[in-house]
């Protein structure tokens, strides 16, 4: 005979079976897991520009057309009305540029003056630039270098930053004026690597100047060539000028990427001074990386190129300082 079973064991067997279809209960009813947020939707700037550079601005039209109608006048929008301005300059539909340009303008305009900062609305700082851009061309065309470049210097006493924007600004305006005239001296807020020369020390040589940013692909793509044109010529003094992007916090650690990112990458090029200087970059128009800036013995700036160059190029425009 089996030994009896403890009175409790009944009562206990009630109470697990109950907390069990409340648990099976309570999990049927249990919210699903909330689903990711929605990525938003892709930009039409990646279409425009592959319809613009194939000559087909009415394609391009169309793209901007049909996002607008999906997601309204959003940032996107904005940075590809701005594009279609740049587009219809490039495709010499001047009349379509003007007004592409002048409703951007308007628009970033409104949005400035209620109250939206340039420094928090990055499509916004782009599509002022682009209108901005594409206008300075326009007068240049009407007018001459002198008529783009006056307006560009009045855009640049309107807006005290973003540094990006004021960059860009500068390299129009760099485009317009700078060779044939002095070059700017360089401002040394700090530096990686070796020292940089004082600017006296570089009177009376040709300088190269190599702005560049420490995660640019199109910057690292060119290594090589300047490597090879800078074994043919030592005789130049040759300075790459970055600046910081990272927030100051963080700068110790953007300054240490710098220098192993060129003692790394560059190596074939060799040491040279690095300067990191936000008023040089500005003043250099350094929003497009790469860019060289070739100076002659006598200090003046014989080309500037905000672009990547290949090695004939750049052997050209140096052969040019150091004779």
């Amino acid at each position: 005979m089996s030994p009896r079973s403890p009175r409790w064991l009944p009562l206990a067997a009630a109470l697990l079976s109950l907390v069990s279809v409340v648990a099976i209960r309570g999990q049927s009813q249990a919210s699903p897991p909330s689903a990711p947020p929605a990525a938003p939707p892709p930009g039409p700037v990646s279409g425009i520009r592959n319809k613009i550079a194939a000559g087909d601005l009415a394609s391009a039209e169309s793209i901007l057309e049909v996002h607008r109608a999906e997601n309204g006048e959003d940032g996107a929008w904005l940075t590809g009305l701005a594009w279609l301005a740049r587009g219809a300059l490039l495709l010499g539909e001047t009349d379509k540029a003007q007004r592409y340009a002048s409703d951007v303008r308007t628009r970033c305009d409104a949005a400035i003056a209620k109250g939206t900062k340039l420094e928090e609305d990055h499509a916004l700082e782009i599509a002022l630039g682009t209108a901005i851009e594409v206008e300075a061309q326009l007068r240049e065309r009407r007018g001459g270098p002198k008529r783009g470049a006056e307006y560009v210097r009045g855009e640049l006493a309107k807006f005290p930053g973003p540094v990006a924007l004021r960059s860009r600004l500068n390299k129009r305006l760099n485009m317009m004026t700078l060779a044939g005239t002095p070059a700017p001296e360089l401002a040394i807020e700090d530096f990686a690597g070796e020292k940089p020369p004082a600017p006296a020390a570089l009177r009376g040589k040709p300088v190269v100047l190599f702005l560049w940013a420490e995660w640019c692909g199109d910057c690292k793509a060119q290594q090589r060539a300047l490597a090879a044109v800078r074994r043919r010529h030592p005789e130049a003094v040759y300075v790459a000028l970055t600046r910081y992007y990272d927030d100051e916090e963080q700068r110790a650690a953007e300054k240490d990427r710098v220098a192993e990112v060129w003692r790394t990458v560059y190596a074939d090029v060799g040491p040279m001074p690095i300067v990191i200087s936000t008023a040089s970059m500005e003043r250099y128009g350094g929003s497009s990386t790469p860019t060289f800036v070739f100076i002659d013995r006598g200090g003046i700036v014989r080309r500037y190129a905000p672009t990547r160059l290949t090695e004939e190029a750049l052997e050209q425009a140096i052969a040019a300082v150091v004779r």
